[in-house]
């Protein structure tokens, strides 16, 4: 079966949530879906599948590894600059993950769109030091988080606030994982071509980029023209520095991490860049603390005070939606639900096949988040037991 044919069509709906709007783009293992969340007011988000396109059992394998691993990175970071995973599940021995979507360009085609040849100065250096701010978050995780192939079509620039965000975590890994050459010739250096990586070589990755970005030509493996070589002159003084620092061959020669090198780019801006506000993430950052400190030790609890009667005895890693389920028989369900434009989380009841009725909605930065969800977690309890007593004749 060919790839076209296997692509899913709009209207198909994934994991009885997920309705498919249009393919954004497919390759020789993958396809990336533009996606609407019926169960939370058709909201947009992308859907990323792993395509059955293998010749081999091990080279299927080996895709299904890469993907899990992609999940399983992607799952834990919270960044501004780092899109969120949402949910993964498998339908039809296809695996799938859920994530934002980013409206906007990836920057290798807004380089063809609007390179004369390179792009200009301020606009690169400014998403430079975006993209070594998620460097320092994902070098800064224990074991470090290597990228691995850091370039311009892995950089997407978001329309809604001009923000960078990194992408396509697929050959993401902790440091020391197996040898084996995985990356893209010209951006990888040699320590990664030579199947070894350190955080240091996405700092390359990352220089190798830059050059590109200001110069319109694609890196030839270890060898960047100066600008004075190329008859550039419009490019602020101190940034071939910058480029020289984190190009070198040997690691140790690099910078010594991402915080070092956004300094020596901001001293070649010349100013601190105004790094737009991202409200969504702020949002996000505070539903997972209340969920962290609140919501997850108290759900925990209930899932040991009721046992066999709790029908949910794992908890997901992210509140986007969650439904815990009590009663063996008969559903008794609280649905929590983020809800990003009211900048609420919402509680709900739902008891058997009823319609489902608002307990209550808690602002999750709000001083007060914490206790105003105990008591709505503590009225829930109250309507199970009534619901389970009067269920069972008590």
């Amino acid at each position: 079966m060919s790839l076209v044919e296997e692509r899913l069509r709009p209207g198909h709906i994934l994991d009885g949530r997920y309705r498919i709007a249009q393919l954004i783009c497919a390759g020789g293992m993958g396809a990336v879906y533009r996606a609407e969340d019926l169960k939370l007011n058709q909201k947009v988000c992308a859907i990323k599948e792993m395509l059955e396109s293998f010749e081999s059992p091990g080279e299927r394998q080996a895709a299904i590894d890469r993907f899990l691993s992609e999940v399983a990175v992607m799952e834990t970071l919270k960044h501004a600059n780092i899109p969120r995973v949402t949910d993964h599940f498998v339908e039809n021995n296809k695996y799938y993950f859920v994530m934002e979507f980013i409206e906007g360009v990836d920057l290798q085609t807004l380089l063809e769109r609007e390179g004369a040849p390179g792009l200009e100065p301020e606009r690169v250096l400014t998403w430079a030091v975006q993209v070594c701010d998620a460097l320092e978050y994902l070098h800064s995780q224990k074991p470090p988080i290597v990228h691995r192939d850091l370039k311009p079509s892995n950089l997407i620039l978001r329309d809604t606030d001009g923000r960078i965000l990194l992408i396509d975590f697929g050959i993401a890994r902790v440091t020391n994982p197996q040898a084996g050459w995985i990356g893209t010739p010209g951006y990888a250096p040699p320590e990664q071509q030579c199947g070894k990586h350190e955080p240091s070589s996405d700092l390359f990755a990352l220089g190798a980029t830059v050059h590109e970005l200001l110069t319109g030509q694609k890196p030839d493996d270890f060898y960047f023209k100066s600008f004075e070589e190329m008859g550039i002159t419009h490019i602020p003084a101190g940034v071939w520095e910058v480029l020289v620092s984190a190009l070198q061959t040997f690691t140790d020669e690099r910078y010594p991490n991402a915080r070092a090198m956004r300094s020596d780019l901001v001293g070649a801006l010349g100013y601190e860049p105004d790094i737009a506000h991202d409200a969504s993430f702020a949002f996000n950052e505070s539903v997972a603390r209340l969920k962290d400190s609140v919501l997850d030790p108290s759900l925990r609890q209930l899932i040991t005070r009721y046992g066999n009667d709790c029908q949910t005895p794992f908890l997901p890693r992210m509140l986007e939606r969650l439904v815990f389920t009590l009663g063996s028989s008969t559903p008794f369900k609280l649905i929590m639900q983020a809800n990003e434009a009211a900048g609420t989380v919402d509680f709900f009841e739902q008891q058997g096949i009823l319609d489902q009725s608002l307990l209550g909605a808690v602002r999750p930065d709000d001083a007060e988040a914490g206790r105003q969800a105990s008591e709505i977690l503590d009225r829930f309890v109250r309507d199970y037991e009534s619901f389970k007593n009067s269920n069972w004749g008590f």
